[in-house]
């Protein structure tokens, strides 16, 4: 194994070395004189690889000790690596890429950090070896989603690889499939927490200024609403919003801040943004500072806008060099009007995709007033005269992604891959994030991610492992990544399993109507656009794919136990479909 051509990524070049045979070693793995711990888990993982491909367990020693095999693979800051002089800066491998370099009698494997380092043998796993990582989860699906060939006479080839993360931070799922994924938030290497330092995710008033603590004696610190400054749950992200107009809740929380910061300061990145949904603060100061006569979507854009740099003003005295991401989401999704405002330096802007599109790729042109969707308004408000519209084509999401990008020196972006309001159906979005994606990075977008929910990997794992894979590369043939994916998952039946999801992409495309929170609604977008995508027709045709797909792998534990998750992703479907049409 070694000289086949890997249809995804282009092969090695001759000439090839041997590095197992006959599931013996023939080559060693060289580490720094003293590692690193990522180093040292660097060397282990390819050695734990390529004996569970080969057999053979390939010695890991420091340089200086020795070589007793012919061929060496060099992990990390080695005195090899220094002398062979690679180049890996902010220019050639971003914050944690890496370089993939053959030298006579070896391979350096060299990352801009520690962590690039690993992220080289995982992708010398993948390129290379043909190993994957398919599915996250518990450790029984991780497991299950792993797929390594088998072959005791393994050969490396030639390679000058150097290779640039499409995103300077990645997140997409936790843990170590994401580890393995090449993400770099919120990952783990054994037991410790690696990558970007990133405190909470995004809805953190609650946390800094939490009711509990100043409500008794500081009542005017919170919402004035409907006329009254009360507090409900105070456990609870979705109530309890800020008075953000007030200078002293602008000096306290930004103190809360400062001692977040002071007690971790190795802390990259940490988030400030209201709670979820609505009670936003309806006294006169904080009315003067909005916009009148935006919509929805702009609604509480300036009053935060300013909040946002106030407190990022007083955090920058004590942490310059600390990021505060906040958010571009729903009513505070449009930057404001002012010509002269510009966020502060340490600030990232979030912008989130949702109450956009979900079903037309970004730049396509494709949501069409009266055709694909009706303008329509969908909630009453006590401030406005009649209905407020909550939903905006895609061609609007792209233009105020664009206003972020000239005004943001930051901007991440927020996906929706999986969406409260689809509990029980599948969601078909890969026809979308085969463009979307690389459309955020050519655009200038810094950071990725999406929600995912652990708990649904039977029913929307392919769509995190694309997610997964353009977030590291979005230049990837997305045709070979589907057929790689569904050859390696599910070997025999693995056009009977495209075919069930292709089937479901295709459905959704043929529908051509906008799906979104806005639009459709939380509670009503599973029953509205459920029966129109997953029609008697379409399921029928999954049903057949989905059993031919179990036929073929009768008898294979591992397989069964793959096409099992995607049984329960049809059940579940049939089941909700159901409920939908007895109610």
């Amino acid at each position: 194994m070694g000289r086949a051509s890997n249809t995804l990524y282009e092969p090695a070049a001759e000439p090839f070395a041997e590095i197992a045979a006959a599931g013996q070693p023939r080559a060693q793995i060289i580490t720094p004189a003293r590692p690193s711990y990522l180093e040292q888990f660097a060397a282990s993982e390819l050695q734990h690889y390529l004996e569970k491909i080969s057999g053979a367990q390939m010695p890991i020693i420091k340089e200086g000790d020795g070589r007793e095999l012919p061929y060496s693979f060099l992990i990390g800051e080695t005195k090899t690596a220094s002398e062979a002089g690679i180049e890996t800066d902010e220019q050639t491998t971003g914050r944690d890429g890496f370089a993939l370099r053959s030298i006579p009698g070896g391979l350096i494997v060299l990352g801009r950090n520690d962590l690039g380092t690993l992220f080289g043998i995982y992708e010398l796993l993948e390129r290379y070896f043909e190993v994957r990582w398919f599915m996250g989860g518990s450790e029984q699906i991780q497991e299950i989603g792993e797929h390594v060939p088998r072959c005791e006479d393994l050969q490396m080839g030639t390679v000058d690889l150097v290779v640039k993360p499409s995103f300077g931070v990645r997140w997409v799922g936790n843990g170590q499939w994401a580890l393995r994924q090449r993400m770099n938030a919120y990952v783990k290497a054994g037991d410790r927490d690696v990558g970007v330092n990133w405190r909470w995710n995004f809805h953190t008033f609650a946390e800094l200024m939490n009711p509990d603590d100043y409500y008794d004696e500081h009542p005017e610190y919170f919402a004035l609403v409907n006329g009254q400054r009360t507090v409900t749950d105070s456990s609870s992200h979705h109530e309890n919003q800020l008075c953000t107009s007030n200078p002293e809740v602008i000096r306290e929380l930004a103190k809360n801040l400062i001692a977040v910061l002071d007690a971790e300061p190795d802390i990259e990145i940490i988030a400030l943004s209201p709670n979820d949904g609505g009670g936003f603060c309806e006294c006169e100061e904080c009315h003067a500072l909005d916009e009148p006569g935006r919509d929805w979507f702009a609604k509480y854009s300036r009053r935060l806008a300013i909040f946002n740099n106030e407190v990022a003003r007083i955090v920058k005295q004590k942490h310059p060099d600390v990021l505060i991401k906040v958010g571009a989401y729903a009513m505070y999704a449009r930057p404001p009007l002012d010509e002269d405002w510009r966020p502060e330096s340490n600030l990232i802007y979030q912008l989130c995709h949702l109450y956009f599109c979900h079903n037309h790729p970004l730049g396509s042109g494709m949501c069409q007033s009266g055709e694909t969707y009706e303008p329509s308004g969908t909630r009453e408000t006590v401030e406005t005269d009649g209905l407020v519209e909550e939903f905006q084509p895609n061609q609007e999401f792209c233009k105020i992604l664009d206003q972020w990008l000239e005004l943001s020196p930051h901007l991440f972006i927020y996906e929706y891959y999986t969406i409260g309001g689809m509990p029980k159906l599948p969601w078909p979005l890969v026809h979308t994030m085969r463009t979307d994606i690389r459309y955020y990075r050519d655009r200038g977008a810094e950071g990725f991610y999406t929600q995912l929910g652990d708990n649904t990997w039977h029913r929307l794992g392919l769509n995190y492992y694309v997610a997964a894979k353009l977030c590291w590369n979005a230049d990837l043939d997305v045709d070979v990544l589907l057929d790689d994916y569904f050859e390696k998952l599910y070997g025999p039946a693995a056009r009977p399993m495209k075919d069930y999801f292709m089937s479901m992409e295709q459905a959704m495309q043929d529908w051509n109507g906008c799906a979104s929170y806005g639009l459709q609604g939380w509670s009503d977008l599973q029953k509205i656009i459920g029966p129109e995508i997953f029609t008697p027709a379409v399921m029928k045709q999954m049903g057949a794919s989905l059993s031919e797909a179990e036929r073929l792998c009768a008898g294979d534990e591992t397989l069964t136990q793959r096409v099992g998750m995607v049984r329960q992703m049809y059940t579940e479907a049939e089941e909700a479909l159901a409920a939908i049409v007895g109610e």
